[in-house]
């Protein structure tokens, strides 16, 4: 049954301090992924409102009173937002489970950590100096006296931020708390899939005194928005999330204005099992990022190593657990932990790569269908395949849904150069009883993170990748010198 028209809402853009519609009114629908059913809708955008949005941000950082504002100011604003994101935040986790497919098993990413990542960037903003003075020099050889320096960083200016579909408040915080913290004016283009969360969130930073055009956000399913977005003069930076193959295309864009280009890109990330202690302990824990948002995450770990003579009894305790102890279905009840993947050309694409699995010669474990007792939503079963050689499609490529790979080793050196024979480089583990140990491998692993016997530190630690896995990092102090340009200053 189709929802009433009543209860489906319809957002508007914020665009210069305003919300607005598309300015040819045009609206799209945004489906619920796990019952088909239209939950909202979103403005589509024309080009002529992204370059509107452009404009607004120009002027705010060239213009307005926002180079003025203070860091304290700066971080009172941000400290406002993650309020009101903790206020709202019912409504928040309604349209993550509606329009995201967020399983409740996702909240604390999803939901929680932004909140945080806020109120971090605020303790940013009033403990970052942007001032660094250096050591004076007497009589350098081309200038006699005494010669005085500081290095002032400036804001980088006006950053077009373009988040992906997966987890989207947790990434549009990841960049609105650093550029804000920095003292910058920005323009969102948040992915078609799932602008609502976005266009939320816009209401909330519209009741923080922020000037007119610091702070934009712009949707529609036009390919051309984000094209103008990278390529524009006005623009000075580009943070993007998502695939290796439109990074790639949008720093080919960027070259015309080698404008500022940070990618936040895929990942192929394998956990690495050393040991029979540690199979028995955390063989569950490993497998089951695979399976984490229907396998929706950059930095899951969906390739498994572990060593050949303890394969078969990796392969049995995965799945046991994934056919009893893993529950498919709508997320909005508590008690699903895999939920729909986003929209049904992304279960085709899916669909295909474990087709291709199965023809390459590796072994179906489990899964690899649609559940026969969900006819709709865009439902996967948890898919694993074992007998993997990592030349195999399902091994090399990002497939971005609920699908994990076995693969394995005869001893440490090769499980290593499994885990790096790989174009992508964003994250890793490594389950092991010696720590010791497991920290001297991780070094040699060529990732941009590396997390030991099930920890991690999302909130304090750097995250981006080597390779095609992007360039850049977010989070701390790391990401908030993304959203900076290091000026020198000398004088006698």
């Amino acid at each position: 049954m189709a929802r009433h028209a009543a209860s489906v809402r319809t957002f508007q853009m914020f665009v210069n301090g305003a919300f607005v519609d598309a300015s040819d009114g045009e609206l799209y629908p945004i489906p619920n992924p796990a019952t088909e059913e239209i939950e909202a809708y979103a403005p589509n955008a024309a080009p002529a409102d992204m370059g509107n949005a452009i404009s607004a941000a120009r002027r705010a950082f060239d213009e307005g009173p926002w180079r003025k504002v203070t860091r304290y100011e700066r971080a009172r604003i941000l400290r406002r937002i993650a309020d009101g994101i903790a206020r709202r935040k019912e409504e928040f986790r309604s349209l993550l489970v509606r329009c995201a497919g967020a399983t409740y098993a996702t909240h604390a990413i999803q939901l929680d950590m932004p909140i945080e990542f806020l109120y971090q960037y605020a303790d940013w903003a009033l403990r970052f100096d942007p001032v660094e003075m250096l050591p004076p020099v007497i009589d350098s050889p081309v200038a006699p006296g005494v010669n005085n320096a500081m290095v002032y960083h400036q804001p980088v200016g006006v950053c077009g931020l373009i988040p992906t579909w997966n987890f989207p408040l947790y990434l549009t915080v990841q960049k609105l708390g650093p550029a804000l913290a920095a003292g910058c004016t920005m323009v969102f283009k948040p992915s078609p899939f799932a602008p609502v969360v976005d266009l939320l969130l816009a209401e909330v930073v519209a009741e923080c005194d922020l000037p007119p055009g610091v702070y934009n956000v712009v949707t529609g399913q036009l390919k051309e928005l984000g094209s103008i977005l990278v390529e524009h003069p006005a623009v000075d930076k580009i943070s993007f999330t998502g695939s290796a193959q439109v990074g790639k295309t949008i720093m080919g864009l960027a070259a015309g204005t080698l404008k500022r280009v940070h990618l936040e890109l895929g990942g192929k990330s394998a956990a690495i099992i050393l040991d029979e202690p540690s199979l028995e302990a955390y063989a569950i824990a490993a497998a089951a990022p695979s399976f984490f948002h229907a396998g929706q995450g950059c930095a899951l770990c969906t390739r498994l190593l572990v060593p050949k003579r303890l394969q078969d009894a990796a392969v049995e305790k995965i799945r046991s657990f994934l056919e009893t102890g893993v529950r498919i279905g709508d997320p909005a009840d508590p008690s699903v932990l895999l939920g729909p993947v986003i929209r049904e050309e992304r279960r085709r694409a899916i669909e295909g790569v474990i087709a291709s699995g199965r023809s390459d010669g590796a072994l179906l474990v489990t899964g690899g269908g649609r559940p026969l007792d969900l006819p709709r939503g865009y439902f996967l079963e948890p898919t694993v395949f074992c007998n993997v050689r990592n030349t195999m499609r399902i091994a090399m490529e990002e497939i971005f849904g609920p699908v994990l790979c076995i693969l394995s080793f005869q001893d440490e050196a090769e499980a290593i150069e499994i885990a790096n024979q790989s174009p992508y480089g964003l994250s890793g583990a490594i389950y092991c009883s010696d720590t010791a140990r497991a920290i001297e491998l991780a070094k040699r692993i060529r990732t941009g993170s590396v997390h030991i016997n099930g920890a991690a530190n999302l909130l304090h630690a750097p995250f981006g990748g080597f390779k095609q896995s992007g360039l850049g990092r977010e989070g701390g102090r790391w990401g908030l010198l993304e959203y900076y340009e290091v000026q020198a200053i000398a004088w006698r």
